[in-house]
């Protein structure tokens, strides 16, 4: 769960899974999804820590994946609402996806734009989200790490790492 694209976060006080319910859920991932499994037993996350993502894009927003509302607005990703990046209303969707600043913008974000996030020794285990992070920013700053989410990847990492450990059959 992330804040409002409004730049507020009351809806999380309530909402948000605690880090220990987080816990829970990743434990049960890795005892029910065979694809996790599979994925955290053949992987050698010592060599990726050390290789060189730097130029990595962060995700898909823009690149592979748009999104438009009724009003003919059009936005990087569902949570990232008011970052507006056209309007069909007056461009067409090729326009928008060719032309538009802002997207060419974020097509060109990466890694290394996260500096604090490239030396993280839980960065594998991580997914940078320039929306969570705007939305839980009352300037609205997708360059602001949110430090809730890098809380979940260090658990994320002590449990998947603790699993391999014992279960090395993989």
């Amino acid at each position: 769960m992330m804040g409002r694209y409004d730049n507020t976060i009351d809806n999380l006080i309530d909402n948000r899974l605690s880090i220990e319910e987080v816990g829970t859920v990743i434990k049960q991932i890795l005892e029910y999804d065979a694809s996790y499994k599979t994925e955290v037993g053949n992987t050698d996350f010592d060599f990726l820590q050390k290789r060189d993502d730097s130029n990595d894009i962060i995700c898909g927003i823009c690149i592979t994946s748009i999104c438009m509302v009724a009003n003919g607005n059009v936005y990087p990703c569902p949570g990232w609402q008011y970052r507006i990046v056209g309007n069909l209303k007056t461009q067409t969707l090729k326009d928008i996806w060719e032309n538009s600043k802002e997207i060419k913008f974020l097509r060109n974000v990466r890694r290394k734009d996260f500096p604090e996030c490239q030396k993280c020794e839980d960065k594998l285990f991580c997914q940078i989200c320039m929306g969570r992070n705007a939305n839980e920013n009352p300037e609205g700053d997708p360059f602001k790490i949110n430090e809730h989410f890098c809380k979940v990847a260090a658990l994320n990492k002590e449990i998947a790492l603790e699993w391999k450990k014992n279960n090395k059959q993989y």
